[in-house]
C-alpha cells in the first residue's frame, strides 16, 4: 500500500474528519519534480515575474544546499523524546505512549525518526512549511506520521479563527489540524511560513549568475573574449563564417594557447576584462554571506572562513550557531509537536516533547566534570539534577535530591544517611 493509499484507509477506518465535512479521500497525485538548470536569463525572468526559486532547484546553489543541510541535520541529530512528569517531580520518558516511538524511533513504515526530522528541517529551511498527516487511533492518539510532499497541501482560513488543509488531488479532501501537523517557519500572514527561496530570489539569482560567469570563463580557457575586425567589406555570410571558424579554432579549454592565423587583414583585439577585474572571487564570497544572512546560518557553518580565526573564536561561533539558529528551531518544533500531537488533557497531565541538545552544548568531559562539581559543591544543583542534565538515570539515594550546603561555609557534609554523625 502506498503513502497516499494509506491516507484513504486511515480516514475510512478512524473517521476523524468532522461530521459536517464529509469527504471521500483518494490518492494524492504528486507532481514529478525535476532539477532544472537555471540560466541567468531564466533567473531574471523568474524575478521579473515575481517568482521565487522552487525548493528543489535552489539546491543547485551550493550555499543554499549547505545552509539547508546545516539546519536539517541540526534538527535531526539530537534525540527527540516524549516525556511526562515523574513521581519525584522531574521528567521521565513516556515509553508506554504511542507517540514516544514515533518521535524517537519510527514514525512510519519506511522512515526513521532522524529521517523525518531531517525532511522537516529541509522543508522549513527552503519553503518555510512542513506538512505531516497524523493517523490516530480510536482514542485520538497519534499512531503514524506520514510526510506530505511539497505542493500537495494548501492551507487556508475560511473563517476567523479556523485553519483548514486541502489536499491537492482530484477530490481535494479537507482536513483540520487534528489530522494535519503543520510546522511553519517565520510567517507574515500567520497561516503559512515564508519561503526563503521566494524572499531571497535576487540573492540566489545573483549567485547563479556568478556560477554561470565562472563556468563560461573556464570553458573558454579562462581567456577574455574579444573583437575580430577588418578594413575590408564583409558580407553577413562572410562575417558569420569568420566567427564560426575562430570559435572552432580558438574557443574552449582544448584550444587554449593555440596559434591563431588571420588572413584578409583580419585583426583580433581582446577585451581587457578578467576575473580579477570583475571581482569574481569577491562577488562569490559576498553572495555566500548574503544567502547565509537570509537563511540565518553563520558562514563558518558552511565552510566559509572570514578573516583570521582561532580555535576560541570558532568555538564561540559554534555556540552562537546553537543559540541563534538551532535553539529557536528546537523550540519551534517542540511547541508545534506538543499542540498538534498531544491532546489538551495530555498537556495538562505533564506530557511534553523534549529535544535533548546536551550532546552539542556540553563542553569537553573535563570541563563538564568541573561544572557539575562546582554546581554541586556550591549548593546550586542536586546530584540527580546533575545526573539528569548529563543524560544519566536518576539515583535512588535519598540524598541525591537534596542540595548540599556550600562546603566553604558549612564544612564537609555527609554523603549518605549511614555516615551521619551521632548525637
Amino acid at each position: 500500500m502506498g503513502i497516499f493509499d494509506k491516507l484513504a484507509a486511515f480516514d475510512r477506518a478512524t473517521r476523524l474528519v468532522s461530521p459536517e465535512r464529509k469527504i471521500t479521500t483518494t490518492a494524492i497525485v504528486s507532481q514529478a519534480v525535476e532539477l532544472p538548470n537555471h540560466s541567468a536569463t531564466a533567473v531574471r525572468e523568474d524575478i521579473a515575474a515575481d517568482k521565487g526559486y522552487g525548493g528543489i532547484s535552489a539546491f543547485q546553489i551550493s550555499t543554499v544546499f549547505a545552509c539547508a543541510r546545516v539546519i536539517a541535520e541540526g534538527l535531526a541529530q539530537v534525540p527527540c523524546i516524549l516525556q511526562r512528569v515523574s513521581a519525584t517531580g522531574g521528567h521521565e520518558p513516556a515509553r508506554d505512549h504511542p507517540l514516544y516511538d514515533l518521535l524517537a524511533r519510527k514514525p512510519n513504515n519506511w522512515m526513521t525518526a532522524l529521517e523525518l526530522r531531517e525532511w522537516i528541517g529541509f522543508n522549513l529551511a527552503l519553503v518555510g512549511n512542513a506538512y505531516i498527516f497524523v493517523s490516530r487511533d480510536t482514542e485520538g492518539r497519534a499512531i503514524e506520521l506520514i510526510p506530505l510532499p511539497q505542493g500537495s497541501v494548501t492551507a487556508y482560513s475560511p473563517s476567523f479563527g479556523e485553519v483548514l488543509y486541502q489536499l491537492n488531488d482530484g477530490s481535494q479532501p479537507v482536513y483540520s489540524g487534528q489530522n494535519i501537523w503543520h510546522i511553519k517557519g517565520s510567517s507574515w500572514d500567520a497561516i503559512t511560513g515564508l519561503s526563503i527561496q521566494h524572499v531571497a530570489a535576487r540573492a540566489i539569482g545573483l549567485a547563479g549568475d556568478l556560477e554561470n560567469f565562472g563556468s563560461s570563463l573556464f570553458k573558454n580557457g579562462a581567456q577574455p573574449s574579444g573583437v575580430l575586425s577588418t578594413e575590408q567589406e564583409l558580407s553577413p555570410e562572410q562575417a558569420a563564417n569568420f566567427k564560426k571558424l575562430w570559435d572552432a579554432q580558438q574557443s574552449g579549454i582544448a584550444n587554449a594557447h593555440r596559434t591563431a592565423l588571420l588572413g584578409n587583414g583580419m585583426k583580433f583585439q581582446p577585451v581587457q576584462t578578467n576575473a580579477n577585474e570583475a571581482q569574481f572571487i569577491e562577488g562569490r564570497r559576498l553572495q555566500i554571506e548574503e544567502i547565509c544572512r537570509f537563511m540565518g546560518v553563520d558562514p563558518v557553518m558552511v565552510g566559509q572562513s572570514i578573516g583570521s580565526t582561532s580555535y576560541a573564536s570558532v568555538e564561540q561561533k559554534f555556540l552562537a550557531h546553537y543559540t541563534y539558529t538551532l535553539r529557536p528551531l528546537y523550540e519551534r518544533f517542540m511547541q508545534s509537536a506538543e499542540v498538534s500531537l498531544l491532546s489538551t488533557a495530555e498537556q495538562k497531565a505533564g506530557y511534553r516533547v523534549y529535544i535533548d541538545a546536551r550532546g552539542i552544548t556540553l563542553a569537553s568531559s573535563t570541563d563538564s566534570a568541573a561544572y557539575y562539581a562546582s554546581m554541586r559543591q556550591n549548593g546550586l544543583m542536586t546530584i540527580n539534577e546533575c545526573r539528569e542534565h548529563a543524560g544519566l538515570d536518576r539515583s535512588n539515594d535519598p540524598l541525591a535530591d537534596k542540595l548540599q550546603p556550600s562546603a566553604n561555609l558549612f564544612g564537609p557534609q555527609p554523603t549518605n544517611t549511614d555516615s551521619a554523625p551521632a548525637d
